[in-house]
């Protein structure tokens, strides 16, 4: 793509995508939200991303019709299997992002930032499980292999099939909090810091009978790294399923560093044929050496078109600080996913973004095409 494409060429490239023929159109939260499935049902990780398990992976060979058909029938033939008891995964998601220019004006002063566009990888991780007892104890490792560094994301042990389905881990564990939408710029994951980069050592046990799923962790609060007192944080999230509705909230504590950060939320989901709604709240506020109180909002809506394609409208809300005026952040995203393969998702992205004049990065709108394989 060329260095200076411009705003209007990208929209219509995205356009044009969305107006294709049905013929040629073609895991995210929506696709578990608008199944009515428990994150469990398709993860290693209880509370969602990482590694699928074995009918995560069925899923999508079996319930995804995808535009590569005849290639991807060979997709039955491949198994990440690599013994009885071990197997493996991945995600890689390579990207193109254009950030266009930025030209504001505040009290006479002018804010400016030339447009770029680069190639990236936006996620490249490697996941292993080990079932050291089948189904009762489990080895799970998720390795960050980006440019940008070899790092643990997850490192932990897995005890299941406990009295009223009840699970323990214990290890370096992805905080439960709020919807683990795939993207961490979202403010509901950036701004709450319960995001894929923020991990910490600690314990978590949860429970999922029937319609509904609790999960509780006690970890150190110092995102990964060697705890230096005797606070701990507290992280929460619990949801319930009723048919077509799912509806849940997240609650953490944690007192590190000299700032007591409280965090709560509710969220929900609802399902009208292929049309599903997502939407999260947040309430976040830092007290002590740190004074501040935010709030978060994110919605989507979706619609899942032909067992293959999703399309989405999202709105991103932040209100940094509630006791001043005219500092809110919002960001407005089309987008089209589409699986070419069960194992091949490709999807276009345009994001507009709106912020204080200073907040130059926060004011360029972006233009993404990224391809995300998966097992």
């Amino acid at each position: 793509m060329a260095a200076n494409l411009t705003r209007t060429t990208c929209i219509f490239l995205l356009a044009f995508i969305l107006l294709l023929p049905p013929d040629m159109l073609l895991g995210e939260p929506y696709i578990a939200f608008r199944e009515g499935y428990k994150c469990s049902t398709c993860h290693v990780n209880k509370t969602g991303g990482g590694k699928r398990n074995e009918f995560g992976a069925l899923y999508t060979q079996t319930d995804i019709t995808p535009l590569m058909q005849e290639a991807s029938d060979r997709a039955m033939d491949f198994s990440p299997q690599i013994g009885p008891s071990i197997s493996l995964g991945a995600d890689l998601m390579a990207v193109h992002e254009v950030h266009f220019a930025v030209d504001k004006e505040l009290e006479g002063k002018t804010y400016k930032k030339d447009g770029q566009n680069s190639f990236d990888i936006h996620s490249g991780n490697l996941y292993l499980e080990a079932d050291l007892i089948p189904e009762v104890l489990s080895l799970y490792l998720d390795e960050n292999v980006t440019p940008s560094g070899a790092s643990s994301r997850e490192a932990f042990l897995l005890l299941q099939s406990l009295p009223n389905q009840t699970y323990l881990k214990a290890g370096r564990i992805l905080l439960p909090y709020g919807i683990r939408v795939w993207d961490d710029g979202t403010f509901i994951r950036e701004a709450t810091g319960f995001n894929f980069d923020n991990q910490d050592l600690g314990v978590e046990i949860g429970i999922e009978p029937g319609n509904m799923a609790l999960s509780v962790a006690l970890s150190n609060g110092t995102q990964g790294s060697r705890d230096r007192d005797s606070n701990k944080q507290l992280s929460s999230v619990g949801t319930i399923y009723i048919k077509n509705l799912l509806a849940g909230g997240s609650f953490s504590l944690n007192n590190s560093q000299g700032v007591k950060r409280v965090a709560w939320g509710p969220y929900a989901g609802l399902r009208l044929g292929p049309l599903t709604l997502l939407s999260e709240a947040d309430w976040v506020r830092d007290s002590g050496r740190l004074e501040q109180n935010q709030f978060i909002f994110f919605t989507s809506l979706n619609y899942w078109y032909q067992q293959s394609v999703n399309l989405r409208v999202a709105f991103d809300f932040l209100n940094p600080y509630d006791d001043l005026e005219e500092d809110e952040r919002s960001r407005v995203t089309l987008g089209l996913n589409a699986f070419l393969t069960p194992y091949l998702e490709t999807s276009a992205t345009y994001r507009m973004s709106d912020s204080i004049p200073q907040d130059i990065p926060g004011n360029a709108d972006t233009f993404t095409l990224a391809l995300h394989s998966f097992f």
